[in-house]
């Protein structure tokens, strides 16, 4: 499908009367919209406020790991007077003193051949793959909050389309109750027309308490309380698709998070199998001492250096390597698998506009068939099984096409998910 796409739909305003929004201006500014739902979990979902706190641990790590190792001091001592702790003058204390002897010895590892710098970029790659993980959760976090709006959406609207059914089912049985007064309905039919109204009656309840438990699961990934009571905006705007699926398939394996992620995985051990390949390069401690013997001052420097004789790190460069392929392979499998995705998603936007289309031709048809079915039932032209046929047939119809809105949208989000399409808020906008 390579035309563009662009669907605002606002719910039936001149498809049926009853579908006109029932907002007032204010009431309509005060309405959530799916952008507002996004800036309000952006900065209180739990999700993402865990993932930012995991930036800020690695970014830590990494200062760690720019500091050199902690020094060594060593203090020895001898030829203390054995009457030292006794001594009361001082005079004698200070005698004490100066007949100490001793060595100090200052010790700083020092990591040679490259390995400090390896560390550093471990640190680095580790950061970068915390705010890719942060982008990540947000993608899924959005696609889950995008298809909940959707469904919240689907519940207040079928609210609306639950109360008109009732008024449908009360006329039903207004009508037949004249009938039947009149001699022209039979007593099967008033019982029929009275269980559709408490049927009726039952489904409005049953859709909104279907709508509290929609929008309680929507206030959690808010970050709300669940029970917090709100409006969803009327409108139910959908994004357009501007390119083909080799566009969006290139798109994914560009902007995607977790093939980003695994790319850096990819690089970071590479970088540990050179760190593991240089760990049999020994490193280097710096010592300098000082010491007294008699009355004798000593001072210098000295290098230590750890020999690998026994152990050259054979099983850990084995094992580095091993990490590194199968990282390749997991990349090239993730790759794949985003194709695949990136396509399913594809189809399943396309098949579903096509579907919200027909149906917007069939709601038509369905508003003219209640008109006329209506009428001929007044005028007893239309049996009465047909009459709830009708009603039956255009009741299903509506809620038909608000449930294919909805898929749309759940669609819709599953296809921006899979290309990596990322929506950020600055703290002004979540104001």
């Amino acid at each position: 499908m390579n035309r563009n796409i662009r669907i605002i739909i606002c719910i039936f305003i001149f498809l049926n009367p009853i579908f006109v929004s029932s907002l007032s201006a204010d009431e309509l500014n005060d309405a959530l919209s799916i952008e507002k739902v996004l800036a309000l979990a952006w900065q209180h979902n739990p999700n993402v406020l865990e993932a930012r706190k995991n930036i800020q641990i690695q970014k830590a790590r990494y200062k760690q790991s720019r500091k050199l190792a902690n020094p060594e001091v060593e203090i020895e001592a001898d030829k203390i007077r054995k009457d030292f702790a006794n001594e009361d003058d001082a005079d004698n204390v200070e005698s004490s003193f100066s007949e100490l002897e001793g060595e100090v010895r200052f010790n700083q590892p020092i990591e040679w051949w490259g390995k400090r710098g390896l560390k550093i970029g471990i640190a680095k790659d580790e950061i970068a793959q915390a705010e890719l993980e942060f982008k990540n959760i947000w993608l899924n976090i959005t696609r889950q909050i995008k298809e909940q709006y959707a469904q919240t959406w689907l519940e207040q609207k079928s609210i609306e389309l639950a109360k008109e059914n009732l008024n449908i089912a009360n006329r039903l049985l207004d009508q037949v109750q004249v009938r039947f007064d009149e001699g022209k309905a039979r007593q099967h039919e008033l019982a029929r027309a009275k269980l559709e109204t408490a049927n009726a009656r039952n489904s409005l309840l049953k859709t909104e308490n279907n709508f509290r438990i929609a929008l309680g699961k929507l206030n959690i990934y808010m970050g709300r309380n669940m029970d917090e009571m709100v409006k969803l905006q009327d409108v139910l705007t959908v994004s357009e698709m501007k390119n083909t699926l080799e566009n969006y398939l290139q798109s994914a394996l560009t902007h995607r998070p977790d093939v980003l992620i695994q790319e850096r995985e990819v690089k970071k051990k590479e970088k540990e199998l050179s760190l593991f390949k240089r760990k049999k390069l020994p490193d280097v401690t710096v010592g300098l001492f000082a010491n007294r013997e008699e009355d004798m001052y000593n001072a210098g420097a000295g290098l230590a250096f750890e020999l690998p004789i026994w152990t050259q790190f054979q099983g850990e460069v084995e094992e580095a390597k091993l990490q590194k392929e199968t990282a390749d392979i997991h990349f090239d499998a993730l790759k794949r698998s985003i194709e695949l995705e990136v396509y399913e998603a594809f189809q399943n936007v396309s098949l579903t506009f096509q579907t919200v289309h027909h149906l917007e031709d069939a709601i038509k048809e369905a508003n003219e068939l209640l008109r006329i079915i209506t009428i001929e039932y007044e005028e007893g032209e239309a049996p009465f099984l047909t009459y709830l046929e009708g009603i039956a047939a255009y009741q299903k119809t509506k809620q038909e096409y608000l449930e294919a809105l909805t898929d749309y949208s759940h669609k819709l989000a599953d296809l921006e998910q899979s290309i990596g399409q990322i929506q950020e808020f600055t703290e002004e906008k979540t104001k």
